[in-house]
């Protein structure tokens, strides 16, 4: 007597490619992370101390050389900026003023954040190439 042999279904799950997948979208995220900035694009001023880190939660006002304001990336006023800091007692902002702004915009802008409770405030600059004997 022969007994028939029954073919069975093959149960495993091939995940190789789904590893693939997955390595290559870990790739271009750790790729494109360091990419997303919140505020607009100025000409910072180089400093030879390091930067800091900015984290999502921090609020960027950015000044322009031409003395545009704005917060992340929305075109803002004095009073915009003064409203909306009150709203966030509790945030860290950094200020990025373009190298050509003046100072008393910078410091309007310190004076603002101050007097509406921000406790946490930074500037934010551009790491200046190293030399051993040139300190400015």
């Amino acid at each position: 007597m022969k007994y028939a042999k029954q073919k069975s279904m093959f149960a495993n799950i091939n995940i190789t490619p789904l590893v693939d997948v997955m390595l290559v979208l870990l790739v271009i995220f750790m790729v494109a992370t360091p990419m997303i900035v919140k505020g607009m694009k100025v000409n910072l001023p180089r400093t030879h101390s390091g930067s800091a880190n900015i984290a999502k939660k921090d609020i960027i006002i950015t000044i322009t050389k031409n003395d545009r304001l704005y917060i992340g990336k929305h075109l803002s006023t004095f009073t915009e900026v003064s409203q909306f800091l009150k709203e966030n007692p509790k945030a860290q902002i950094i200020i990025e003023a373009d190298k050509t702004v003046a100072y008393s915009m910078v410091a309007k802008i310190i004076d603002i954040a101050k007097t509406d409770g921000i406790q946490k405030i930074a500037l934010a600059t551009r790491n200046k190439p190293s030399s051993k004997n040139n300190l400015f």
